[in-house]
Order: structure tokens, then sequence, then C-alpha cells
């Protein structure tokens, strides 16, 4: 028998990679790649934590517990890149200018025009007062 055909058989019911793992492997490469500069003792052993934890993932026959730690993983990445599109979309627009309501907390795209102006808040009906700068 080949090795590809005996690695197959041996991965067989084991969960294998996912984004969790290629997550941990970039944070131990990071933080192998800081330590070259740290040099600490604590930061080398983390990394050897974060591989043995890779690893232990890969070769996991507890699908459900892996796809449940998977799928907490992919939520808080995308949460977090959804706030970055939302903060890059709001730099990049240089026409408006985003205020929250006092009352409702719903955030509104103004216009940007410098100065003070009354607003209404569509969601409440609140008028309040906006200070725009530059």
């Amino acid at each position: 028998m080949n090795f590809r055909y005996r690695l197959m058989q041996f991965m067989s019911g084991r969960y294998g990679t996912d984004q969790l793992f290629y997550g941990l492997i970039a944070a131990a490469v990071t933080l192998s790649f800081l330590n070259l500069f740290i040099r600490s003792f604590i930061v080398q052993m983390l990394v050897y934590a974060l591989l043995g934890y890779s690893l232990f993932r890969v070769l996991s026959r507890n699908l459900d517990a892996r796809r449940r730690e998977n799928y907490w993983f992919r939520d808080k990445v995308s949460f977090i890149k959804r706030k970055k599109e939302i903060y890059d979309q709001r730099r990049a627009d240089k026409c408006h200018v985003y205020k929250k309501c006092p009352s409702c907390k719903a955030i509104l795209r103004l216009p940007h025009r410098i100065g003070k102006h009354k607003t209404v808040c569509p969601r409440c009906n609140r008028e309040f007062t906006v200070k725009v700068r530059k």
C-alpha cells in the first residue's frame, strides 16, 4: 500500500482542517515571528500551545464539538469583517456625516454641511441639533 492510501485511511472519521485551523496556524506563525524580536519563553510556549491545539483539532474524532468551535470562530470573524467594512465605507464617504440619534440610537447619514443644523430622526421622529465640523 502506498503512503497516500494509508494517510487517507488514517484520516477517515477525523475532523481535518477548517477556518479555525488556519486561523490558529496564522496566529502561531505571527507570534513566532514576533518572538524573534521579543525572545520570550512565555510567547514560545503559547506558540507551541496553539500548534498543539490545532493538531489536536485536526486529528479529533469529536466532529460536533469541532464544528461548534469553527462556527463560533467564523461568527466572530465575520462580525469583525462587517464592522471593518462599515468603518471603511464611512471613511470613504466624504459627502456625508454619520451621527447617532440621542433617543433611539439610530445612525443617521446626513449631508456634510459645516455648522449647526436641526434634523429629524426618521425612526423616532425626534428633532435634535447636529454640529458638523470641517
